[in-house]
């Protein structure tokens, strides 16, 4: 598996790089307003002092924003540390989860994977590969299977081996909202007849091209799911990041993670400065 992007001259891509590239985009276009700004004027020296200066103005607010809703996902006490992953089919639901087990695994935690996503073999399929990469053990059955049935039973299961973080996969078919939410709520109920306090996340995961079908989805998966936290994906291949802001500003949900890859160490902790700046623009 890459875990790393290769630039063209051969070196490796730092995450930061990747982060700024991928957000090049939206960057970009604030740029070609403030370039138009000064079209008609001669771009003196000064002139690229004061459109820098408005940049950092400008990565200043954006961070303002950001900052609040910039918390990591804390793993409380409850054994196992259950959460709940949901989001549209497409978003990069099961290769954040498969990313989280890495990273829970690499601090010593131990990880459980149910495959609650009982709709598309595709998905069960690719839980399993993140499990054997990771060493974590997952449950699953046939695609077509009870998903509230499989929760139960990874719950059952993961109590019964002191099981670190249980991390539960689920559909994510938006076209028939009312059938989504009769399952997740299902599954919520199931879990719950196991550990009252459980989910205790419940992450939602957004993928960054969408732009602002993220803000509807936002909105839904709240209403549904009681969504607790954000991971945004594929910042890497968008120029809609910025939507990141309006979703903070709007819900002020915490935002977990982003991710800039398909590698296990592509997901990292939501940093609001390092966003803010990659948005505006500034190298």
């Amino acid at each position: 598996m890459n875990d790393s992007t290769q630039d063209v001259s051969g070196g490796t891509k730092s995450w930061w790089q990747r982060l700024a590239g991928g957000l090049k985009r939206t960057s970009a276009s604030i740029g070609g307003a403030l370039a138009d700004l000064v079209s008609k004027r001669k771009l003196d020296p000064a002139m690229v002092q004061e459109i820098e200066e408005v940049k950092a103005v400008l990565a200043a607010e954006v961070e303002k924003v950001l900052a609040p809703v910039a918390l990591p996902l804390a793993i409380g006490d409850a054994k196992p540390f259950v959460i709940l992953v949901v989001g549209v089919n497409g978003s990069g639901k099961t290769t954040t989860i498969g990313k989280l087990a890495a990273k829970f695994r690499a601090e010593g935690r131990s990880v459980m994977l149910a495959a609650g996503d009982t709709f598309r073999a595709a998905a069960i399929d690719q839980l399993k590969i993140w499990g054997t990469r990771t060493g974590a053990p997952v449950i699953a059955g046939e695609a077509g299977t009870d998903a509230a049935g499989l929760a139960f039973d990874a719950l059952t299961r993961a109590r019964a081996e002191a099981t670190d973080v249980l991390l539960v996969d689920t559909a994510g078919r938006l076209q028939n909202k009312a059938v989504l939410m009769e399952e997740l709520e299902k599954i919520v109920r199931v879990i719950k007849k196991v550990d009252a306090s459980a989910p205790h996340a419940v992450l939602l995961v957004l993928d960054a091209t969408v732009g602002q079908n993220a803000l509807s989805q936002v909105e839904v998966f709240r209403r549904i799911a009681g969504v607790t936290g954000l991971a945004m994906t594929k910042l890497d291949g968008s120029a809609r990041g910025g939507i990141l802001v309006a979703i903070a500003a709007k819900y002020g949900l915490p935002v977990h993670f982003i991710g800039v890859g398909e590698g296990t160490d592509d997901l990292a902790p939501f940093a609001a400065k390092d966003f803010a700046r990659a948005i505006a623009g500034i190298e």
